[in-house]
């Protein structure tokens, strides 16, 4: 994101916060409050009047197909045909203040807007761009109207524009603003009264739009509730709903919501097994219920599946994160120090190798504490990680993970560490935790040791790598087993499953559930054994990178070596080697068979 700065800001304002010498700038009291109090957040952001808007941040994955957009293109249509005879733009916008639609009644105003960056696309929120009938509106949660030299920056001040929120029906939500916008010249205080009719207009059709496709469901909902004694949940719009018996526990509940959400998209497959967090199994029968051809929301009629009583042990019982599966002691220390962490917002930092879970713990002591809540991850290897993180933090979410700050350039460190810095001073302040590689790869000149962020967090929490673990592979698969192949009631032999425990897995458990999925192609039916696994599972890593040659080569001689049954002489004859030969290979590729 384009961060707005101004090392000289103070020569172009008043003692009364106005530009020199621009007439109606908020020095004056006959303003609106909002636009003081606008004024005062577009200073406290760093902003400059002069800046040109020309860099200002680019979204070019804008959702079209949501239901803000299909509810308010006909208003927009309406409204574009109705002042066709006057010189103006409408804009529909995201809750973020990212400009989604733009309808135009003029070519000559519609190539200005253009130069403003006041597209399809561009992030027009008040922290980026200062008072603005977009921004501002966000901010101030209400219908407002910014003309001329009441804009923050210096290049919309030849604009007049007025920006209504927009609010879902039925859950209150911001779902965005609806703009009009002309040159000053053309302007009309009319135009306030204006946006603020289309947006009712809008919302009347979200509320529509969302009572027949929540009532499809309902009814679809009631029948499966008559038909059966289980429990029964269904989603539609945002809304989840169960038959009202205590049937699963909170956390597990929180985790079929999340679930309802994949489960809107059309498939063939609609009675599966789930795994729940507490590692209690579910059968499922999905109902996609539509409207109009529309996905309106699903049905699940859910039954459990029996399971061995689980065993306390050491008299207490280890919390059960989400997703974060194993019953190993570095596993549930783990899970036992974050949850703790967690449930007094302490902000932690989580150290380990790539692929061992880290994320996944963060999320699940999240949804262990707060269900309901959400959680935002930023991914700091990201080249936007610095707008990613402004981003989360402008949400509701209670937990901002932020995912391997060891990548962080200087700059984007300082600027998040700021950005996180103010939002702590709020009450309550959220749960920050961040990702970092393991303490044995430190180096004197680690970017980690010099970040600003380390301060914010007062407790290190140590992610064991798979290999540390190998007791846990077996749950571990069982769980992405049941999510990559919901439809297959799967079968690993222990030959398999020893083989697994013998590898170094030096990408954790990415390269674990990386493995299943190969495996899974090449053997899409029947029980899974050692010999359907990659020939790399039955070699140690190397302390080198071999070549593609050697690679080729490993692999020809595992797969030997298995035909003959392990059978050194008869290996070595059918690869036309020695055995000297094979058996130094065999020490070199560090193959166990």
């Amino acid at each position: 994101m384009t961060t707005i700065r101004n090392s000289g800001a103070g020569r172009h304002f008043t003692e009364r916060g106005a530009p020199d010498g621009m007439a109606g700038a908020p020095g004056s009291a006959r303003l609106p409050t909002y636009i003081h109090q606008s004024w005062d957040r577009s200073r406290n952001a760093g902003l400059a009047p002069d800046h040109v808007l020309s860099d200002l941040h680019y979204v070019p994955d804008l959702d079209l197909q949501r239901r803000l957009v299909q509810c308010a293109v006909p208003v927009l249509d309406r409204l574009h045909g109705d002042m066709s005879s006057i010189p103006l733009a409408i804009a529909l916008t995201d809750e973020n203040a990212r400009v989604i639609l733009r309808r135009d009644t003029d070519r000559s105003l519609a190539g200005r807007l253009d130069e403003a960056c006041f597209a399809p696309g561009f992030d027009y929120s008040e922290a980026t761009v200062g008072t603005n009938g977009v921004g501002t509106a966000v901010e101030a949660r209400m219908p407002v109207y910014i003309d001329g030299t009441q804009h923050f920056n210096e290049e919309l001040h030849e604009f007049t524009c007025a920006g209504t929120p927009i609010h879902d029906p039925v859950s209150g939500k911001l779902e965005g603003i609806l703009d009009i916008s002309c040159l000053a010249r053309d302007a009309n205080p009319m135009m306030r009264q204006l946006t603020i009719t289309a947006a009712r207009d809008i919302e009347a059709a979200l509320r529509s739009s969302g009572s027949a496709k929540q009532l499809a469901v309902l009814n679809s909902f009631i029948d499966a509730c008559r038909r059966r004694s289980g429990a029964v949940y269904s989603l539609s719009c945002g809304i989840f709903m169960s038959s009202g018996s205590q049937f699963l526990d909170p956390i597990d509940e929180a985790f079929l919501r999340e679930e309802a959400r994949c489960m809107l998209v059309p498939g063939r497959i609609n009675q599966f097994t789930l795994i729940l967090p507490s590692g209690q199994s579910i059968a499922i029968r999905r109902t996609l219920v539509d409207d109009a051809g529309e996905p309106a929301g699903v049905v699940l009629e859910v039954d459990l599946i029996k399971r061995e009583a689980s065993v306390r042990r050491r008299g207490y019982q280890v919390p059960t994160l989400p997703g974060a599966v194993g019953g190993s002691p570095q596993w549930e220390r783990c899970r036992t120090e974050l949850s703790r962490a967690a449930a007094t917002s302490t902000n932690t930092l989580l150290v380990g190798e790539r692929g061992a879970g880290r994320v996944t713990l963060a999320r699940g002591a999240h949804l262990h504490k707060n269900p309901q809540a959400r959680c935002a991850v930023v991914d700091c290897s990201s080249p936007d990680a610095v707008h990613d993180a402004e981003a989360a933090l402008a949400t509701s979410a209670t937990t901002i993970v932020l995912r391997r700050i060891d990548a962080l350039t200087p700059g984007d460190d300082a600027e998040i560490a700021r950005a996180i810095t103010d939002d702590q001073h709020s009450y309550p302040a959220r749960w920050i935790v961040a990702t970092t590689h393991c303490a044995s790869d430190y180096a004197s000149d680690d970017p980690v040791l010099t970040s600003m962020l380390i301060p914010l967090f007062q407790r290190t929490v140590e992610v064991p790598a798979l290999r540390h673990h190998p007791e846990d592979i077996a749950t571990i698969l069982r769980l992405h087993a049941a999510q990559l192949a919901p439809n297959r009631d799967l079968e690993f032999s222990d030959g398999m499953l020893h083989a697994l425990k013998k590898y170094t897995w030096p990408g954790n458990v990415s390269d674990l559930v990386a493995t299943l999925k190969k495996v899974l192609c090449m053997k899409p039916a029947g029980v899974v054994t050692e010999a359907d696994l990659p020939p790399y599972i039955h070699s140690a890593a190397p302390k080198r990178t071999i070549t593609t040659l050697e690679s080729a080569e490993r692999d020809a001689i595992i797969e030997t070596l298995r035909r003959f049954d392990g059978n050194r002489v008869k290996a070595a004859e059918s690869l036309g080697i020695s055995r000297s030969t094979l058996y130094r290979r065999i020490n070199t590729y560090a193959i166990h068979l």
